[in-house]
């Protein structure tokens, strides 16, 4: 094999590298976004992008890809956990609120770590994965409003009377305990 024969077949090796490389972080980030939206494990929220991919005969990358790109869930997932319902319920409704509480429970936390506890904008901590409301706290508040498990700092109205009970309510913020128990 000549030097530029040899050189060609490299570069183009390497170009196919970079594409398989490329392809699979696409995938991957599909997989965590399907398995936090969904309450799913890695390997069902793959087993959801595989079928789903399969089904419309699409590539998987290219479904993937979609996913990562769209604030809403495409088509064909869609169509998958209509035809699998028993995927999308193996984590109950409540799991998945509070998996959500948790999740902006925890960024909440760290906007203050990072922020020196100087930011009074925090993310409301309410069950809804799509809901970007501010609510305005100090740090101190925050602290006090996290410290027990299970409480969470929401605008008001957010709450889901059926998972949650209100604990306290002030025209900035209210205070649930995921549970429907009236004790605090």
């Amino acid at each position: 094999m000549s030097d530029q024969h040899e050189s060609t077949f490299w570069r183009e090796r390497a170009e196919q590298l970079q594409t398989a490389l490329d392809t699979r972080v696409v995938i991957e980030q599909a997989k965590g976004i399907l398995g936090e939206r969904f309450g799913l494990g890695i390997e069902g929220a793959f087993g959801l992008l595989r079928h789903a991919a399969r089904r419309r005969r699409m590539k998987l990358h290219t479904l993937a890809q979609e996913v990562v790109d769209r604030r809403d869930t495409p088509e064909p997932i869609v169509e998958s956990l209509a035809l699998h319902v028993e995927t999308f319920v193996a984590v109950p409704r409540d799991e998945r609120v509070e998996r959500t509480k948790v999740l902006y429970a925890q960024l909440n936390r760290k906007i203050a770590a990072l922020l020196d506890d100087g930011s009074r904008v925090f993310l409301c901590e309410c069950g809804n994965p799509l809901c970007n409301e501010p609510i305005e706290l100090d740090g101190d508040e925050l602290q006090v409003l996290h410290s027990k498990d299970g409480f969470f700092a929401i605008m008001p109205g957010h709450q889901i009377p059926d998972l949650e009970t209100v604990i306290r309510e002030t025209p900035r913020y209210a205070l649930v305990r995921h549970g429907v128990s009236s004790a605090a």
